[in-house]
């Protein structure tokens, strides 16, 4: 049986191709963009490859280039689709020598024209591949600070990147896709501990994605879904998702369920253990960002941890607070408790920060015994 590989990021063309192929007698595979295509193309070698020239990725152009250039499927006959019906891209199609064009949106018999060229007269039924499962492989850990955000909205992905790159002084790296079977390939390059995932997307929805990136590795994930639909958010809930954030969303929103996500991979003990350390004789204890929800998982260990100190006779403690954006209330709380924790053993503390952090302190009665410096050690210097 032939093979055709259609490639396009719209699914309703995708499924009008496939359409428009029963008769022809072929198994019809499907690719969401340029990369999904050649990949296609080099592992199931089609005898015709319906590809679209604008799309995300990797463009028309490119896919073609890349395909010529790989001796594996040079040869394969193509027909390229365009939404555009000019003399330029007329001649410029025609300059990238493939076997045909199809203009967008057509009907079965301009579509007949061009593809009986290479398949012949439609002769049966075709039929659809669906996509394989990916092979299981957890084996390699996942990153918690790596963040995979899968939208078919070019619209939303530049949302979320924008509500996210740079957050914590760019501790977040983010990776995009824009469906579910690219969310497949970009999991497998980025391994992130957090999936942004819509749940409702074309091809593969946000419910078979998560059950097919599961497969992969063992990350939180947070749904998007459009306001107001409760059965959908319920059918999320019981999925499994971390967290579910209503579109259209707002930034901070999201990013605090992602952190809370993020956090929620790593255990109390090694979030205490990044944020409570020793230098040059004297401990330290990395406040973190309140948006980030992991005191509250890390304060039962805390007072443990500092009477391993005290008993090694260390009687100082410097709190960063360098990760600290503004003096709310959050803030202040953490702040108390550990000044309070430490003193309860006998520690001096010293406090570091940004200057407006520094000047919101000197309004807060539980700070005043506790000196201030814009560095750790020159607040380490203050301790004496």
């Amino acid at each position: 049986m032939k093979k055709v590989l259609t490639v396009d990021d719209s699914k309703v063309v995708r499924s009008m191709v496939t359409r428009y192929l029963q008769g022809y007698g072929v198994e019809v595979i499907e690719a969401t963009n340029g990369q999904e295509g050649v990949e296609a193309a080099r592992r199931h070698r089609p005898d015709l490859v319906l590809l679209d020239i604008t799309m995300p990725v990797m463009d028309g152009r490119q896919a073609l280039a890349a395909m010529r250039n790989d001796a594996a499927c040079a040869d394969i006959p193509v027909i390229m689709l365009t939404a555009e019906s000019g003399r330029d891209i007329v001649v410029e199609i025609a300059k990238l020598k493939v076997n045909g064009y199809i203009v967008k949106p057509f009907q079965k018999e301009t579509f007949d024209q061009a593809v009986a060229k290479v398949l012949g007269a439609p002769t049966g039924a075709a039929t659809v591949t669906a996509p394989a499962p990916p092979a299981a492989d957890k084996s390699l850990p996942v990153d918690a600070k790596a963040v995979l955000v899968v939208d078919d909205s070019e619209r939303v992905i530049e949302a979320a990147k924008a509500a996210l790159d740079g957050a914590l002084e760019g501790a977040l790296k983010v990776t995009t896709a824009l469906s579910g079977r690219e969310a497949i390939e970009r999991y497998r390059e980025a391994r992130p501990g957090v999936v942004v995932l819509d749940l409702v997307m074309p091809d593969l929805d946000g419910f078979d994605t998560q059950k097919q990136l599961r497969q992969l590795g063992d990350s939180e994930y947070v749904a998007l879904a459009v306001r107001g639909d409760e059965p959908l958010r319920e059918k999320a809930r019981k999925a499994g998702f971390h967290a579910i954030v209503d579109k259209p969303f707002h930034a901070q929103e999201l990013l605090d369920r992602v952190l809370a996500a993020a956090t929620a991979k790593v255990s109390p003990e090694d979030l205490l253990g990044a944020m409570l350390g020793e230098e040059q004789g004297c401990p330290f204890f990395d406040m973190p960002d309140p948006r980030t929800k992991t005191f509250g998982r890390v304060a039962p260990l805390l007072g443990k941890r500092l009477r391993a100190f005290a008993e090694d006779g260390l009687d100082k403690l410097v709190i960063d607070m360098g990760k600290i954006v503004e003096m709310n209330s959050d803030a202040v709380k953490m702040l108390v408790t550990v000044i309070e924790e430490a003193r309860g053993i006998g520690m001096r503390t010293a406090i570091c920060g940004s200057a407006g952090v520094l000047e919101a302190l000197r309004q807060i009665a539980e700070t005043k015994d506790s000196p201030a410096a814009g560095s750790r050690d020159e607040a380490r210097q203050r301790l004496g």
